[in-house]
């Protein structure tokens, strides 16, 4: 243990030992330390003082550079100098020269100066003296326009324009004649209908008889047919609203087109919903009823009735065989003809209906065509033509009396003139106690009534009884006359018009004396005597109506004659309104045409479903003569004899009912300033009679092959 404490004694002396010389160690580096740091100072300051040497270089450099800019920049300053002097010594050189010339100029413009003066003192008068006389004159036009009347000011619409009042009246004649026609049409439907519904449930009558007997419900038996019907009806009304409403209103507007430049809708032409379903519900109504009307007896019967065929009618003495002598001259095929005629009194009266109604449809359209182009006969062209004058001649304000003396020997020379009547022409607003507003006419003053008779024939339409007209006379035409709702021994007023058609002042009452046939326009002749007592005014002459010889050369003749004339205002020549109307109505041919094919059409329809029934009907009856030994041409006889003798009496009982539906179409298309003819004439009556004919020969022909076709034997079949 002292050996080790000795040794630790001795390892502790050597660490004091080390720590020693460590501590010496460090305060060596603690000193080195210190020089190092003094070191880094020094280093420092050395660096500061190389970058101020640095900086004080860069500066010497920068001031010879700018040395050098300085002595470019006064070389550059010297050359401009140079240059600026030169050229402001050249610009006093040109001051001098253009003060030279400005000197002269002056010298020069004085000169002017004094020569002006001594014209302007010599013209000084004169000017003064112009603008005198100008200060007057606009002082004369100051009070002028002071004295000027606060002008009339009119706002006119649309319906003020010929052209589209005129389209207007064409589009409520369409539209009238559209609003009667479909009527008529679908009363020939509802007859179509129901020969072919009572037709078919004929056919039928077992096959009912047979379905009753197993238990079906008259409902729905007759559900069966109610279908059929109701599907035609909805398959032919979207052809014909498909097809006929793009057809025909191409039609009317190609038609309209001539006399109106009217632009055609674009194909397809836009269908109006409400009036589809309008159209189609009738059709279909009018087939349902026709159903319903035909199956209602049929199906009264018993089923054990309706499973036999129908007996045959028995037949029966008729009112002829009353009349020997007519009766016994008879053959035995006219005879037994004559019977079946009454024998089945319900084909007579559908046969009859049928034809009657087609035979009135095509007199109505060709009536209508007469009617309408009678129009221009009755009031221009016929030898007895109400209007006798062609033209009609305006006297300007300024005519003195004289005038109308010279202008009467110019006609006479250019045009033949072989007749004169001087009126007063006044345009004016009419109305009475039993009618609501005006409406226009023009009232035609007279007092030389010799001359005015031979130009205008006042006469009682139909009769052709003259007019008495005198100077107290009072004479209104017709058309006037029944939209005023007037007659002979009642007033009508009179008010004058302004220029765009309004009645203004107080009125003038006249008590109507007389009624006049008259179609185009409306007027009211007044006797000289009775305007003066009405209107306490004095007859004016302001117009001539001159019966011309007719031509286009001396209608151009008198046109070069009067133009530039002072004392005339207007020329009119009757027939640029004949032209005017045949041109407006020229355009209803083309309408009347789709309404006489269509009649046609119907009438065709008719006739051979009439027929075709027949035939059905009498099979046993037909195959019985053929037995019996008659030939083709005799069964035939015997069948289409009777078929001829009912188209005859439905055509001529056809031609009356067309007089009454053309006198209902005529007065529901008239507009309102023309009178359409209430006339039908002979030819109609012999083209619709002779179309009526002609197609049911024609459907004879067709049904011919199928009456040469009944089998006898088959046909004699019992059905037992």
């Amino acid at each position: 243990q002292l050996d080790q404490a000795q040794a630790a004694r001795t390892q502790i002396d050597e660490g004091k030992t080390q720590l020693e010389e460590a501590s010496a160690q460090l305060d060596q580096a603690q000193a080195a330390r210190t020089q190092i740091d003094e070191g880094k100072k020094q280093l420092e300051e050395a660096s500061a003082q190389l970058d101020q040497a640095q900086s004080a270089r860069n500066q010497i450099d920068d001031g010879r550079r700018q040395l050098a800019d300085g002595w470019r920049t006064y070389y550059d300053q010297a050359a401009n100098a140079d240059e600026q002097l030169a050229s402001a010594k050249r610009t006093l050189d040109d001051a001098r020269a253009q003060l030279d010339d400005a000197r002269r100029q002056t010298d020069e413009g004085w000169e002017e100066y004094r020569e002006g003066l001594e014209t302007y003192n010599d013209s000084r008068a004169e000017v003064e003296s112009r603008l005198a006389d100008a200060a007057a004159q606009l002082e004369e036009a100051r009070k002028d326009i002071d004295e000027l009347e606060v002008p009339s000011v009119y706002v006119l619409d649309r319906t003020k324009n010929v052209g589209i009042a005129c389209y207007n009246d064409d589009s409520q004649r369409i539209d009238a004649i559209a609003a009667v026609f479909p009527f008529i049409f679908f009363l020939v439907a509802a007859l179509v209908s129901l020969t072919t519904m009572t037709r078919m449930i004929e056919d039928e009558r077992i096959d009912i008889g047979t379905h009753k007997a197993l238990g079906f419900s008259t409902a729905r038996i007759t559900a069966k047919y109610v279908a059929y019907a109701g599907l035609a009806g909805i398959v032919g009304s979207i052809a014909g609203i498909a097809i006929l409403s793009q057809i025909l209103p191409r039609v009317v507007q190609v038609a309209y087109a001539i006399i109106y430049n009217l632009p055609l809708l674009p194909f397809p032409i836009p269908i109006d919903l409400g009036i589809s379903l309008t159209a189609s519900g009738l059709g279909l109504g009018v087939t349902f009823l026709a159903i319903f009307g035909a199956a209602a007896a049929t199906l009264k019967e018993v089923p054990a009735t309706l499973m036999l065929p129908r007996a045959p009618k028995a037949g029966k003495r008729i009112l002829l065989e009353r009349a020997g002598i007519i009766w016994r001259n008879l053959s035995f095929s006219w005879k037994v003809t004559c019977r079946n005629l009454f024998r089945y009194k319900r084909r007579l009266a559908m046969t009859v209906i049928g034809i009657a109604g087609c035979t009135a449809l095509l007199l109505t359209g060709l009536g209508l065509h007469d009617s309408i182009w009678d129009i221009i006969a009755y009031q221009y062209e016929n030898v007895d033509a109400i209007t006798r004058f062609n033209v009609t001649v305006g006297m300007s304000d300024d005519a003195v009396d004289g005038d109308m003396d010279r202008i009467e020997g110019v006609l006479e020379d250019v045009g033949s003139a072989d007749a004169f009547a001087r009126i007063d022409l006044e345009n004016m607003q009419a109305t009475s106690a039993d009618y609501e507003g005006t409406t226009a006419l023009q009232a035609i003053i007279v007092d030389d009534f010799d001359s005015f008779s031979e130009l205008v024939d006042l006469r009682v339409r139909g009769s052709k009884e003259p007019v008495e007209f005198g100077p107290s006379s009072v004479v209104v035409t017709e058309k006037m006359a029944k939209r005023l709702g007037i007659g002979v021994g009642d007033q009508i007023v009179l008010y004058d018009q302004d220029e765009i058609g309004n009645a203004t002042g107080r009125g003038y009452a006249f008590t109507v004396t007389g009624i006049c046939e008259n179609y185009v326009y409306h007027y009211v002749y007044v006797g000289a005597d009775a305007w003066k007592e009405a209107t306490g005014n004095a007859l004016a002459i302001d117009s001539m109506l001159v019966h011309v010889e007719p031509g286009d050369e001396v209608r151009l003749a008198i046109s070069e004659a009067l133009d530039g004339d002072d004392a005339v205002a207007t020329v009119v020549f009757d027939t640029e309104t004949v032209d005017a109307y045949r041109k407006s109505l020229s355009s209803v041919n083309l309408v009347v045409v789709v309404l006489v094919v269509a009649a046609a059409a119907l009438a065709f329809i008719v006739l051979y479903n009439l027929i075709n029934i027949q035939l059905i009907e009498r099979t046993r009856e037909i195959a019985s003569l053929k037995v019996l030994g008659f030939d083709r041409r005799e069964v035939a006889a015997y069948l289409f004899r009777e078929t001829v003798l009912l188209v005859i009496v439905g055509a001529f009982v056809g031609l009356a009912l067309g007089v009454v539906m053309e006198g209902f179409v005529v007065v529901t298309a008239e507009v309102d300033a023309v009178m359409i003819g209430r006339d039908i004439h002979l030819p109609s009556f012999l083209i619709a009679f002779g179309m009526t004919m002609v197609f049911s020969l024609i459907v004879m022909v067709a049904i011919m092959p199928k009456l040469h076709r009944i089998d006898m034997v088959e046909s004699l079949k019992s059905v037992d």
